[in-house]
């Protein structure tokens, strides 16, 4: 907890909301290690002696199982990130009734932070306490930029920081702030639905021949059993993986829509 307040490397602090680099490391060692053994106990169960094929198996599962705690970690941090935007909303309002109300900017972030909950408290509650500290305002804000990365976030602070240094109304200006977070919300769930379909397909694509395979290998195995007991049978299976995982990216690429 006191690396990541320390603020000094904003986007590897965000890490220790969840673990450390030290642990993360050990998990993705333990992962491929057991990946490893276990591919390896699988294939020798299944009669493949090829030892070309057992040292290919063994190391490319205990290369993407090595990366599974750091896909985990991104995961959750982007989880973390999407929880926070999604109260963004409750954050302008609040701002803007307690602005109204006659209380500070640094009170009404205390206050409304306080009644969010969730990310939204924890990463004010640092934004607060480095002011307490002595660091401006608009400068802890824009250190909360750098560790929650946000459109919406980005033209908050912006805003709240040209306001300050030029004076005018801050309530009115955090009115028309929540209505364009509303409307790019409301654009975000649409084009999130409308591009649903093609993300399915990307997903079905890719699990359709391992299902294939499986159902194959059920129905007449001693048909299927080449393919993993044969160095050509385990090339056309990496071909196969390859160009899976390329489509993959592909229509993936074409479903993200870059706003």
């Amino acid at each position: 907890a006191g690396k990541y307040a320390d603020g000094k490397d904003n986007t590897r602090s965000v890490m220790y909301r969840f673990t450390t680099p030290e642990r993360l490391l050990q998990a993705s060692w333990l992962s491929g290690l057991l990946a490893g053994g276990v591919v390896g106990a699988t294939l020798i169960a299944f009669g493949v002696l090829n030892t070309y094929i057992l040292l290919v198996g063994c190391l490319g599962s205990g290369f993407l199982c090595f990366q599974i705690p750091g896909w985990w970690l991104k995961r959750r941090i982007q989880r973390r990130l999407d929880a926070f935007n999604a109260r963004l909303i409750d954050l302008t309002l609040g701002l803007a009734n307690g602005l109204r109300a006659g209380a500070a900017l640094p009170q009404s972030l205390e206050m409304v932070s306080k009644d969010i909950g969730g990310p939204m408290t924890e990463e004010f509650n640092l934004v607060l306490h480095e002011y307490r500290l002595g660091i401006d305002l608009p400068e802890s804000l824009s250190r909360l930029c750098e560790r929650m990365p946000s459109e919406d976030l980005m033209l908050l602070v912006t805003s709240v920081r040209l306001t300050m240094q030029s004076g005018g109304s801050l309530a009115e200006v955090l009115e028309k702030i929540t209505d364009t977070i509303r409307q790019r919300t409301e654009f975000h769930q649409r084009l999130t639905t409308m591009t649903a379909q093609g993300r399915f397909e990307a997903i079905a694509m890719a699990f359709s021949p391992l299902l294939t395979f499986l159902i194959l290998f059920y129905l007449d195995p001693d048909l299927m059993r080449p393919m993993v007991t044969t160095l050509a049978g385990w090339i056309a299976i990496g071909a196969v993986l390859l160009l899976e995982t390329i489509g993959f990216f592909i229509i993936n690429q074409i479903v993200t829509i870059e706003v």
